[in-house]
């Protein structure tokens, strides 16, 4: 239950790398000539003139047409030199784009496709800005663009962007030994908790505890507590994602008596609630009950809608747990309506999990079974959206290293050439520094070659744990809805049914679940799991059936053959048969193994 902040980037840098209050003399000075702008604009070092906020500022209070010319004019002027200027330039462009026609006031819907053109030139602006930065080999000013870049692509939804400049931008200015802010250390930890690096999401979230320590911060911040409510909070959700419930628990207390100290209500009830899940997951279900309750009346009170929705939707699981199937049917709905207010897409897919319990249990097989299905869409579209973020992530570092290698490799280059036009009569010195050069360019390509290898067998392995995932999930969803058919059907026959309820039966009972749509999901999921299976079973046995290829793959998978029986909508006795006309396909004895000849393939 991490606190969102969306505006909390930029505030912080605007607070702490830039000087954004312009001074009237300034102003007055440069206005909006083109040429002096240029000139401020190519100045090394961030001052109160040059910094976005002085220039985005003016262009916000002038008519669009003329921002816009002024801004070519100032790209265009012959006082535009240096990366410098193109780092600082492209910033400030990007900025006064987003605030003129990409804000939350124009595009509420982040998705939009006329929001992508916006976004688009933003991000090419972005790329342009970091590339000019690292040509000026000042870490400061890298560190600043790509800060600035991250909390504007944040605001687009583009989160594994937003991680890798954030990231970025944090190890450059530890690098340069310039302070970094608290609230910078926790913001890029919830953002790597929503991508799922929980490792590094708890370092970075230490790392903006103890920064409190430093340079006096706690006076300089009004809320200071609240960031490290939110650090202890973010390390203990991290911890229980990982199992550690111990850990998780040992920081919600932190977390609890700060909150207390500072009667910070929405804070006591985040973490009361936090500390009912870990109470519900050691079946203390009367007390997690009431911690969650709490949570969602301190929330609903604060209008914190998402959270409100998530709490009640805990509390409904603890009371069909305590079996009050009718309040926690209330509470679920309850949950769904919030979510309506303010979404959630963790929270939603939650609830939907609780709902389908909340049916089963009620007997309502109906309803159990639309929100088992809505549980598992919306499910395996979060796995897959952490999933390609981090991919994302993974790809546009490497990318990002390939492309800070290239300019460190030109500026070396220049640097070079001045050494061989300042020494070129000493032939010796310059032989043996080309040597050198050559030398240490070879060892950088082959030092990139190894790191790029690895990464993508990084990227390959996480790939494969994506598919092992999702192949899990699509067995155990065909598998629940099984064993819900057969329950319905054995609550049927149970009861002496009627001849329309036999042919019920009978209709279920011929009805395929595995259809040739979900062979061919299954097929692709398989084939990423255990490659060249398929391909090897053919040319052992070239007369192999499409059928005796479907019974190989789910032997391999080592199903009981009820499960096999469901999953093919075929009775047991011809899952036997089937198993059977395999064994003589791959000619096989009758003291042989078929299940170990096919793991083998």
């Amino acid at each position: 239950m991490t606190a969102t902040r969306r505006n909390t980037f930029h505030t912080i840098l605007l607070l702490v790398l830039l000087t954004t209050v312009v001074t009237a003399s300034a102003q007055r000075k440069l206005g909006l000539e083109p040429d002096n702008w240029a000139i401020e604009l190519s100045k090394g070092g961030l001052t109160e003139v040059n910094s976005m906020g002085s220039l985005s500022s003016q262009l916000m209070e002038a008519d669009t047409i003329r921002a816009l010319r002024f801004l070519d004019s100032v790209e265009a002027s012959d006082n535009a030199k240096g990366y410098f200027f193109r780092a600082h330039f492209c910033m400030v462009k990007a900025s006064y784009l987003y605030a003129k026609f990409g804000g939350y006031d124009k595009y509420k819907n982040r998705a939009s496709k006329e929001l992508k053109p916006i976004k688009d030139q933003m991000r090419k602006l972005y790329a342009d800005a970091i590339d000019a930065a690292y040509h000026t080999e000042d870490e400061t000013t890298i560190g600043w663009v790509s800060f600035y870049s991250a909390a504007l692509m944040r605001r687009f939804g583009e989160t594994s962007w937003a991680v890798m400049y954030s990231k970025n931008g944090v190890d450059f200015l530890e690098k340069a030994k310039y302070p970094v802010e608290p609230p910078v250390y926790t913001d890029l930890a919830e953002l790597l908790y929503q991508v799922g690096e929980y490792d590094e999401c708890i370092n970075y979230a230490k790392k903006g505890i103890a920064a409190w320590k430093q340079l006096d911060y706690e006076t300089s911040y009004k809320d200071a507590d609240k960031y490290k409510i939110t650090a202890l909070n973010t390390i203990g959700v991290t911890f229980y994602k990982k199992n550690r419930h111990d850990s998780a628990d040992a920081y919600y207390q932190q977390a609890l008596q700060l909150a207390k100290q500072n009667k910070d209500t929405l804070w006591i009830g985040k973490t009361l609630g936090n500390i009912g899940r870990t109470l519900y997951a050691q079946n203390k279900f009367d007390s997690a009950y009431w911690l969650f309750l709490t949570d969602y009346q301190n929330s609903n009170a604060d209008s914190i809608y998402d959270n409100a929705g998530n709490a009640s939707g805990w509390a409904a699981r603890a009371n069909l747990a305590r079996g009050n199937k009718v309040a926690a049917l209330a509470q679920a709905r309850e949950a769904i309506h919030l979510l309506s207010l303010w979404p959630s897409g963790p929270y939603l897919r939650d609830t939907y999990y609780t709902l389908s319990l909340v049916f089963r249990a009620m007997n309502n097989y109906d309803s159990a079974f639309y929100y088992n299905d809505l549980y598992a869409a919306l499910n395996d579209s979060l796995e897959k959206e952490v999933a390609t973020s981090s991919l994302a992530i993974a790809k546009a570092r490497l990318n990002d290293e390939a492309s800070r290698f290239n300019i460190e490799k030109l500026n070396k280059e220049k640097r070079t050439q001045i050494v061989l036009r300042n020494f070129i009569s000493a032939g010796i010195i310059l032989l043996s520094l080309i040597i050198l050069l050559m030398l240490n360019r070879n060892r950088l390509k082959t030092k990139m070659k190894i790191e790029r290898i690895e990464k993508e067998k990084t990227l390959m392995e996480q790939e494969i744990a994506s598919a092992q995932t999702q192949l899990k999930m699509f067995t155990e969803n065909i598998i629940e809805k099984t064993n819900l058919i057969e329950k319905l059907e054995s609550q049927i026959k149970g009861r002496g049914a009627t001849s329309e309820q036999q042919a019920i039966i009978s209709e279920l009972s011929e009805q395929t679940i595995l259809t040739e749509e979900d062979w061919n999901k299954f097929k692709l999921l398989f084939e990423k799991i255990h490659p060249g299976f398929f391909i090897s079973l053919k040319n052992r046995f070239p007369d192999i059936t499409v059928a005796e290829q479907r019974m190989a793959a789910l032997t391999r998978l080592r199903l009981t053959t009820k499960q096999i029986a469901s999953m093919l909508g075929i009775s047991v006795d011809s899952v036997h048969k089937s198993r059977q006309r395999l064994r003589m396909r791959l000619q096989l004895g009758a003291d042989a193994n078929l299940d170990e000849l096919v793991a083998n393939l």
